[in-house]
């Protein structure tokens, strides 16, 4: 048992616990429930995008991949639950930094 200085040397278990007692605005928070995760977007390609979708899967998580044009025939895409295409008419680089398209999937 801890033991704190007090009056002949030791502090009574009450007074302990009222010590230790959460303030008052803690305990009236309201409890946060957290929702588990239903779908995530992959704005990558290649080896990682597929380790990340088999995870997903393994975890019945539905997965969804973005591609450029160049990118049609690419595996990753194959293996999401879903594809959109991204950045038409860009160069495979700009196409995955292209936000407007990754905001609209």
């Amino acid at each position: 048992m801890l033991q704190l200085p007090y009056a002949k040397g030791r502090m009574p278990f009450l007074a302990l616990r009222h010590l230790f007692r959460p303030p008052a605005a803690f305990l009236s928070t309201p409890r946060v429930e957290y929702k588990p995760i239903q779908k995530v977007m992959v704005a990558n390609r290649g080896e990682i995008a597929i380790r990340v979708f088999r995870a997903c899967t393994e975890l019945g998580i539905r997965t969804v991949a973005v591609y450029s044009e160049q990118d049609t025939g690419q595996m990753h895409r194959q293996k999401a639950d879903e594809a959109y295409l991204i950045g038409r008419g860009l160069p495979p680089v700009q196409a995955y930094l292209h936000i407007p398209d990754i905001i609209k999937v």
